[in-house]
């Protein structure tokens, strides 16, 4: 499985990386601190209860290496976007909809920076919704609250319980804008994924990145198809748009996001977001 890179962390890039090098980024613009590993949390679910909630708020951004566990997970910001990767499929985590991780589903992922992310962790045999693959669910504020109340309030048995179960009646997956990005499996685009993950805005054509992969336009063309139903061109405008929408959701402008995703200018942006999405950017960052 391909191991996401953040946006800009600095790396030591491999001979073909360091061949792929863009030029030098304008001035004024400062990497990142370095990513820190997220803590193992508490996963263990104490009979009778149905859930516990772990949070997370560090100053930079964490990185989750891929591993799985017999827990279920809803994986949650109050602040912020996570980034995450569950089963060949790249989803974002924005406030307000969060994301079920089934038992024993492989994921890794990364935050932004000062993103407050929570994890609640379900026991599969004290409840089980029947999502059985990853799901976008519908966190309302009241919802939020709730669980941070229960992490942090002191509670007889009973109570807690009551206030668990009302938790779990107002979870709902949702049909909220939630693109999933198919991740290529092919080993010959490990590059060209990794290069366009880190940074949506790489530009580059068909022609260019065929060169440096060293394999014909044909062959590069007919190797995306087989993995992921798509053409180069759609699976970048695809993660392009995954990008915009945690830009937005975090109330970055257009005219910002629209350069950060790789788009001269705010127009080109706004008509291919709304023939991604469905809305215009204004209208997605209204419902946030």
């Amino acid at each position: 499985m391909l191991t996401l890179a953040p946006p800009r962390t600095p790396r030591t890039p491999s001979a073909p990386a360091q061949q792929a090098a863009r030029a030098p980024e304008p001035a004024g613009r400062v990497d990142p601190a370095p990513l820190l590993i997220a803590p193992a949390p508490e996963r263990n679910v104490a009979r009778p209860f149905l859930f516990t909630t772990s949070v997370h708020e560090p100053e930079r951004p964490i990185v989750w290496p891929a591993h799985r566990h017999a827990e279920h997970e809803l994986l949650w910001t109050d602040r912020g976007t996570a980034t995450m990767l569950v089963e060949g499929r790249q989803w974002t985590v924005t406030p307000g909809v969060g994301l079920w991780i089934p038992a024993g589903a492989e994921h890794e992922g990364h935050t932004r920076d000062r993103t407050a992310v929570r994890a609640t962790y379900f026991a599969p045999d004290a409840w089980d919704p029947g999502w059985v693959s990853p799901t976008a669910v519908r966190l309302a504020p009241a919802v939020r609250e709730l669980l941070i109340h229960l992490k942090r309030a002191r509670m007889t048995v009973e109570q807690r319980i009551r206030a668990q179960q009302v938790c779990v009646d107002m979870l709902e997956a949702t049909e909220l804008v939630q693109l999933e990005v198919p991740i290529p499996g092919d080993r010959r685009l490990a590059l060209l994924v990794e290069m366009i993950l880190a940074d949506p805005a790489d530009d580059r054509s068909l022609e260019q990145w065929a060169s440096i992969l060293s394999m014909t336009t044909r062959t590069l063309t007919r190797v995306f198809a087989a993995e992921v139903a798509l053409s180069f061109a759609q699976w970048r405008r695809l993660v392009r748009m995954r990008a915009a929408l945690a830009l937005l959701a975090e109330g970055t402008s257009v005219k910002v996001v629209s350069r950060e995703v790789g788009y001269r200018t705010p127009s080109a942006f706004v008509t291919a977001f709304r023939k991604t999405v469905g809305c215009t950017p204004g209208e997605y960052a209204a419902r946030q």
